[in-house]
């Protein structure tokens, strides 16, 4: 228990650290074009399956779909997103992450098949230190930082994340990132 609790603790600092520093405009992006697909395989190493049951799925139409993106950034993204998704839906639950073109943006997102988020606190979940059940937090609990790192982190990406229901239920978290292009010198 104090090994897990002292690893949120770090996870919490180095989250606090990062929105400050992106809020305040110090934290250097470092801009390359990317593969989708890779960053997405990067992101589903490092998630924390809380259960073996849980079912990700990634969808992508197009395999080769490029961004513009700090990669190590947009790694940390899907992480939050992905283990929330897991955090907050039952154990048998199919979480799925899609990548698609849109125009000049490239939009992905994580849904999943949970209870969802009621529409009174849709506004409030990309808030620093909002957590839907309020309650104190440890290493079982949200403090309301992952949420709000991931937005800080779109947002000095040009990008926009927003969050709509999965229907019959669920909830999909949605971000953009501008369409990465690569430079052919013959």
């Amino acid at each position: 228990d104090i090994y897990d609790d002292s690893l949120w603790l770090i996870n919490l600092v180095e989250n606090l650290l990062s929105v400050t520093r992106l809020e305040e405009g110090r934290m250097n992006i470092n801009l390359t074009t990317e593969l989708v697909g890779d960053v997405i395989d990067e992101a589903l190493k490092h998630v924390h399956m809380k259960s073996e049951k849980q079912t990700i799925t990634v969808v992508q139409p197009d395999d080769l779909l490029l961004a513009q993106m700090d990669a190590r950034l947009i790694v940390q993204v899907l992480i939050n997103l992905l283990d929330n998704a897991i955090k907050y839906t039952p154990s048998d639950s199919q979480i799925t992450v899609t990548s698609k073109r849109d125009g000049d943006m490239v939009r992905l997102s994580v849904a999943d098949n949970g209870n969802g988020i009621p529409d009174e606190e849709k506004s409030k979940v990309f808030d620093m230190f909002y957590s839907g059940a309020n309650k104190i937090a440890d290493c079982r609990r949200s403090i309301g930082l992952g949420l709000s790192l991931c937005k800080s982190i779109i947002n000095a990406h040009g990008g926009e994340i927003t969050i709509t229901d999965n229907v019959p239920h669920g909830a999909i978290f949605t971000f953009t990132l501008p369409v990465g292009e690569v430079d052919i010198h013959e």
